[in-house]
């Protein structure tokens, strides 16, 4: 379990210091499939959402599900919409009303 934490020290600095979406695809020679990095969002999120602790492990877990978001986004997919309550936000096709992830939510960590 002491190489996750070692490989995010490293990977997300990284991550940050891109330039931002639009400009160039971070993600763009990633190999998952969506549907992967739908369900390791999914994944992450029942660490980083079910748990009040914010022990390192649980903010991987977040920061990860942020990372996960992004590289969706990249793809043209995203995550509910403005008016929906979180609870019934679903992966969709992006459109104008679509919530879409952000960098600037990784530096709460």
């Amino acid at each position: 379990m002491r190489i996750i934490p070692a490989i995010f020290s490293l990977a997300f600095p990284l991550v940050l210091a891109q330039p931002a979406i639009g400009q160039e695809k971070r993600f763009a020679d990633a190999t998952e499939t969506n549907e992967q990095l739908m369900d390791l969002y999914e994944q992450a999120g029942d660490i980083c959402l079910r748990n009040p602790s914010r022990d390192v492990r649980i903010s991987v877990a977040c920061m990860s599900m942020t990372v996960y978001g992004l590289a969706l986004n990249e793809r043209g997919w995203c995550y509910g919409k403005h008016h929906e309550a979180n609870a019934v936000k679903e992966w969709h096709e992006c459109q104008d009303d679509s919530d879409h992830f952000s960098e600037e939510s990784l530096s709460r960590f």
